[in-house]
């Protein structure tokens, strides 16, 4: 990762990723997201499923929705970190 502009004494320093690695962790995030959502429906759909599944297999499925929600905000952020330095070096 790179260290973009901030002041680096205070420790406020914004580190940015590269443009295409943020474009492709974003779309792979979204893209498993609406995978994991899909299996959830298609689970929910056969309800004999639903019954043998663990508490413990419902925890996980659940963590993983929310680490892929988290992952999904945190690069549309860099995203728009990156868009925002563009646009400001341009204009």
């Amino acid at each position: 990762m790179e260290c973009g502009p901030g002041d680096l004494e205070r420790g406020t320093a914004v580190y940015t990723l590269p443009k295409k690695l943020a474009i492709f962790c974003f779309n792979l995030c979204a893209s498993l997201y609406i995978g994991i959502g899909g299996y959830g429906m298609a689970m929910g759909l056969g309800s004999r499923l639903l019954q043998t599944l663990s508490i413990w297999y419902s925890v996980a499925f659940g963590l993983a929705s929310l680490l892929l929600i988290r992952a999904i905000c945190y690069f549309g952020e860099m995203r728009d970190r990156i868009a925002a330095r563009e646009a400001a070096a341009i204009g």
